[in-house]
C-alpha cells in the first residue's frame, strides 16, 4: 500500500517530465522504424518486380505494374511498428501537455489565492490599527527598516508543539514562516503535499509512518475550502504550569487518502 502511494506521488510530481522524455525517445524511434519499414517495402517491391520479369522471360506472361492500392496492400505490414510507435509518441505528447496545464493551473490558482489572502489580511490590519498606522508600516518596509526585526525573529527560539504527531520542537519565527512558504510552494507546483513533506521543513522533526498517509491535495482544498492555499499558523498558549508553547497547526486539516481524494467518502484523520 505504501509503495503504491509512493509510486502515485512520484508519478504525480514527475509525470509530465517522464512523458516528455518518452515522447522525445518516441520521435527518434519512430523515425528509425520508418526508415526500416521503407527499406522493407522497397525490398518487397523489388522482389515483386523480379518475379514479374521472371514470368515474362520464362513464360511470356506480361503483367501490368502494380497500382498504388496494390503497393499499399503489399507493404502495409512493414509500417505497423512505425505506426504504433508514432501513436504512442502522440499520446505521450498530449499527456505531458495535459499534466503541465494542470500544474500551471494549480500554480496560478495558488498565487491568486495568496494575493487574495494578502489583500484580506491587509484590510483587517487597516480595520484594527487604522489606515495611517498601516501606511507607516508600509513606509518602514519601503525604507528597509525591518532587517532588525527579522534578525530578532531569526535569533529567538520558540518552543513549538505539533498536535498531530504530538511532538515538541524548537524553531524561530523565521524558520516557521519559511516552512509554511516552502510547503505551499511545493503544493502549488505538484498539486499535493504530505504531512511528512511539512515535517521535512520543520527543524528537529523526523518523518512518521502516518505522515505519508495524511496530506493535502488541490481537489480537497478547492472542493471543501474553495481556494488553493494551506493556512498554517502558530498560536501561543500557556500550560497550567506557566509554560509558553506555540501550537503549529493548519486551518485545513490534512486528510487520509489525499492522493485518491473522493469527496463522497471523507473520513476524519
Amino acid at each position: 500500500m505504501k509503495l503504491t502511494k509512493t509510486c502515485a506521488k512520484f508519478l504525480r510530481k514527475h509525470g509530465g517530465t517522464i512523458l516528455a522524455v518518452a515522447a522525445s525517445v518516441g520521435v527518434v524511434a519512430t523515425a528509425i522504424e520508418t526508415g526500416r519499414a521503407t527499406t522493407k517495402a522497397q525490398h518487397i517491391l523489388e522482389v515483386d518486380k523480379e518475379l514479374t520479369k521472371f514470368n515474362e522471360d520464362e513464360f511470356g506472361v506480361t503483367e501490368e505494374p502494380p497500382t498504388k492500392k496494390q503497393i499499399v496492400l503489399m507493404c502495409w505490414k512493414a509500417y505497423v511498428p512505425a505506426v504504433i510507435l508514432g501513436g504512442g509518441t502522440i499520446a505521450c505528447i498530449l499527456g505531458s501537455n495535459a499534466l503541465n496545464k494542470k500544474q500551471i493551473a494549480s500554480l496560478t490558482a495558488a498565487y491568486m489565492a495568496l494575493g487574495k489572502t494578502y489583500q484580506t489580511y491587509r484590510q483587517k490590519v487597516i480595520e484594527n490599527i487604522g489606515l495611517e498606522k498601516e501606511a507607516e508600516i508600509q513606509e518602514q518596509i519601503s525604507e528597509e527598516k525591518l532587517p532588525e526585526v527579522r534578525d530578532k525573529m531569526a535569533e529567538e527560539k520558540l518552543l513549538c508543539y505539533e498536535p498531530i504527531s504530538k511532538r515538541y520542537f524548537h524553531a524561530t519565527e523565521t524558520e516557521l514562516m519559511d516552512a509554511f512558504y516552502n510547503v505551499n510552494r511545493n503544493f502549488a507546483l505538484n498539486g499535493e503535499v504530505s504531512l511528512n513533506d511539512f515535517f521535512s521543513f520543520l527543524p528537529g522533526l523526523d518523518f512518521t509512518p502516518e505522515g505519508d498517509m495524511l496530506g493535502w491535495c488541490a481537489e480537497y482544498l478547492s472542493n471543501e475550502w474553495e481556494y488553493y492555499w494551506i493556512d498554517f499558523n502558530y498560536t501561543r498558549q500557556t500550560t497550567d504550569d506557566g509554560l509558553e508553547v506555540y501550537y503549529v497547526t493548519a486551518f485545513q486539516e490534512p486528510i487520509k487518502e489525499y492522493l485518491d481524494y473522493d469527496p463522497t467518502r471523507r473520513e476524519p484523520f
